[in-house]
């Protein structure tokens, strides 16, 4: 009778563990949508994502921009071409970033939106996670947050360690997470000398819910980008990953629901 209540607590253990694991849209719901534009964030929306997440660039006139590459060339639905901190936000907003190369003319409309945007579009419906991508704009991207009002849904990721120095400085209890390629106790420790919340590892990190379960018990959370293989997701769910950054977050919300049910 007792192993059987104890396999029962193990699996509800797990399940816990499981349903824990947040389901965050990388650049939006990106598998379907041009990535970093209002449209992918509303589909992260209608999808159930717990977080979008999005990049953020300055204009040349210090307007904050959501968008990956320190250029439109990639994105961009016309072949404009230009770097980012080059333009000012009124010839930015004129650029059409429906990702044709991807998306044929499906999205050729989609605009570059602001930082102030695509949070009012998530204000009080999902969490966002916002990387910042070049130095110097720690500060109007806290004061953005605080005007929009939403400090208690983001998450401020960066790979640059002396960013996320400053933001801890200027906000003591904002959530932040350390970006970084590879695990290690390093990681964690540098991630604690900040008091950040989690940390976000790449690809050629290799977890194990040992790792998992030592970071949480210091109180930091592990997530993993860019994750879009199903049974990579179901591994990482299952061995406890605290957020799985996904371009596909439809899928991972699937196996999520399937092994917590």
């Amino acid at each position: 009778m007792k192993k059987i209540i104890l396999v029962i607590l193990l699996c509800l253990t797990s399940m816990m563990t499981q349903s824990q694991t947040k389901i965050i849209a990388h650049r939006g719901f990106s598998g379907i949508a041009p990535e970093n534009t209002l449209i992918a964030f509303q589909k992260a929306i209608d999808v159930g994502a717990d977080y979008f997440e999005l990049d953020v660039h300055k204009s040349k006139d210090n307007e904050l921009i959501v968008i990956h590459d320190q250029s439109v060339d990639r994105t961009s639905s016309n072949g404009t071409t230009g770097i980012v901190a080059d333009l000012n936000y009124d010839e930015l907003k004129d650029i059409k970033v429906g990702y044709s190369s991807k998306f044929k003319d499906t999205f050729k409309d989609e605009k570059i939106p602001t930082l102030k945007e695509a949070l009012e579009m998530a204000k009080g419906k999902i969490k966002v996670c916002i990387e910042i991508k070049v130095l110097g704009i720690a500060e109007e991207v806290l004061k953005t947050i605080r005007k929009v009002g939403v400090k208690d849904e983001v998450i401020i990721f960066c790979f640059a360690y002396e960013v996320l120095e400053k933001i801890r400085e200027m906000n003591k209890t904002i959530p932040i997470l350390y970006l970084e390629g590879e695990s290690n106790t390093e990681t964690i420790k540098k991630a604690l000398a900040i008091n950040a919340n989690a940390i976000g590892l790449g690809s050629k990190s290799t977890l194990s819910k040992k790792y998992i379960e030592e970071a949480n018990k210091q109180g930091i959370e592990v997530w993993r980008w860019t994750v879009d293989d199903v049974d990579e997701m179901k591994q990482l769910i299952e061995i406890g990953i605290n957020g799985l950054i996904t371009n596909y977050p439809n899928k991972a919300l699937k196996i999520r629901k399937s092994l917590t049910n």
